[in-house]
């Protein structure tokens, strides 16, 4: 493993650490980055705008720069993590653009955030419809979200928990996800 690599991983891990870790992180993010580590500049993105006490106009700028040029590079992850910060500046236009293309590109990521997006927006039909696909294709989160909006005796339920099975091994499911309180309008719902 090359030097960049461990700075990218401890940088990582630091972050996560926060509180006295914090300025270490950032300066080993940064240094993996400048190298040209193209996940550390989504991690770097990622901690700046989610995790660092020191953020602000500045640090959001440098974020943005990141995920620029990681996704000019097509970095795993960057799409979606550009999606949710633009997201979160409220420019919901562009970021469900953002997450699109992330949910086009293969992001695993991507279907529950862009589905969370098109709920916010009114497109139920259309979130649901995405994460039925992402639970049928073994997305713990989407199957767990589903789950709750499905009866749970029905047909769908039935063909929704078949297919998320078949997609995943048993050992690899999540044991516990977070499910924010998803009400999408009872019509996009099968009822069998």
């Amino acid at each position: 493993m090359d030097d960049v690599e461990l700075w990218f991983r401890h940088g990582s891990e630091l972050a996560d650490a926060g509180g006295p870790a914090e300025a270490e992180a950032l300066a080993l993010l940064r240094a993996a980055a400048a190298a040209g580590h193209g996940p550390a500049r989504v991690r770097l993105a990622s901690f700046l705008t989610l995790q660092y006490s020191g953020a602000g106009t500045r640090s959001h700028a440098e974020a943005m720069r990141l995920l620029g040029e990681a996704v000019a590079a097509d970095v795993p992850g960057a799409r979606n993590m550009l999606g949710l910060t633009l997201w979160d500046d409220g420019l919901l236009d562009e970021a469900e653009v953002s997450l699109r293309a992330a949910v086009a590109a293969g992001d695993s990521d991507a279907p529950v955030n862009l589905a969370a997006l098109l709920h916010r927006r009114g497109a139920d039909a259309e979130a649901f419809a995405l994460l039925r696909r992402a639970a049928e294709r073994g997305d713990g989160p989407a199957y767990r979200i589903i789950m709750r909006l499905l009866p749970p005796h029905g047909r769908a339920a039935r063909e929704v928990t078949g297919a998320y099975e078949a997609a995943t091994d048993p050992a690899e499911r999540p044991v516990c996800v977070h499910v924010p309180d998803w009400r999408l309008d009872a019509s996009v719902i099968p009822a069998d």
